[in-house]
């Protein structure tokens, strides 16, 4: 388990007033958050991945098919 300090006058204020005393929906509102920034992260990765190998710069071998049905749909 982690758990988190917010030293954030700011922050703290703003959680207080829209969760109160619902640490549930905070936690569940977090979690919703950090699979969102996961999933962002994993979508930038494959996109520089696909920048790299429009660079020859890496070589895929699934991802070639399915570069040329992109381009063939242009």
């Amino acid at each position: 388990m982690q758990t988190i300090q917010i030293n954030n006058s700011e922050l703290e204020q703003y959680i207080n007033l829209t969760y109160g005393d619902d640490k549930n929906s905070l936690v569940n509102d977090f979690v919703m958050f950090l699979k969102t920034e996961l999933h962002a992260s994993n979508i930038k990765k494959a996109f520089d991945e696909v920048k790299q190998f429009q660079d020859e710069k890496i070589d895929l071998t699934d991802a070639s098919d399915f570069l040329k049905e992109l381009k063939s749909d242009n």
